[in-house]
């Protein structure tokens, strides 16, 4: 791993154990303008697997790492740069399913270790047609239960409208928490982990350089 991504993982690491004595409790308004969505309790969800697949696999081409999808996230968040995270996106490519409804991924990370605060994303460029809204559900609650399950599990979820889009938001025990976006008309999706009372996970969904969403 890269010097930077180890640093980001022992911050990370350090903040969930300090966490241990607490869970945080439900929030709602900011100070700094940002649109917080209730937290409402809600059961763990059950471990889920990957995605199913839309495609057999023989019908899909091996997912490239592209760092030009990165282009779509903030260039900073809350004045940190969002660097390119080669280690933490080949993880990606562990998910046996994700040749089936994706071309392209990469991983972008913002740390700001003095204040305790990072945010890391995946961006996954879509197969066209290859994904909807049962396998987006999937996904979230795959992604969800994995980054969760090193921080006391999933305690609650809510939807924000963030830039004009609809945000899913997921807290864990221990003060982790998890955002995604699909952008429709770009065939985009944005999963996203952040801690630290910066809201840099807000912060990113709410800056993405991306047009905003077309009212329905």
């Amino acid at each position: 791993m890269t010097a930077r991504w180890l640093a980001a993982a022992s911050l990370l690491a350090a903040i969930v154990a300090a966490c241990q004595s607490g869970s945080p409790g439900p929030t709602s308004g900011s100070s700094d303008g940002i649109p917080q969505a209730t937290i409402q309790p809600t059961e763990p969800v059950v471990t889920l697997g990957p995605p199913p697949s839309p495609t057999p696999p023989d019908q899909t081409s091996p997912v490239a790492l592209d760092p030009t999808v990165l282009s779509i996230l903030p260039e900073n968040v809350g004045g940190v740069p969002v660097t390119e995270s080669v280690d933490e996106a080949t993880q990606a490519f562990a998910d046996p399913s994700l040749p089936k409804i994706a071309t392209a991924v990469d991983a972008g990370v913002a740390v700001d270790a003095g204040n305790g605060n990072l945010v890391y994303a995946w961006v996954v460029r879509l197969r066209a047609g290859e994904f909807g809204d049962a396998i987006f559900q999937q996904w979230r609650d795959s992604y969800d239960e994995g980054a969760c399950s090193g921080a006391g599990g999933v305690v609650g979820r809510a939807e924000a409208t963030l830039d004009d889009r609809t945000v899913y938001i997921t807290s864990c025990v221990q003060g982790l928490r998890t955002y995604h976006v699909w952008l429709r008309d770009q065939d985009i999706l944005i999963s996203a982990s952040a801690i630290g009372d910066g809201k840099f996970g807000e912060l990113l969904m709410d800056n993405l350089r991306a047009p905003a969403a077309t009212p329905s």
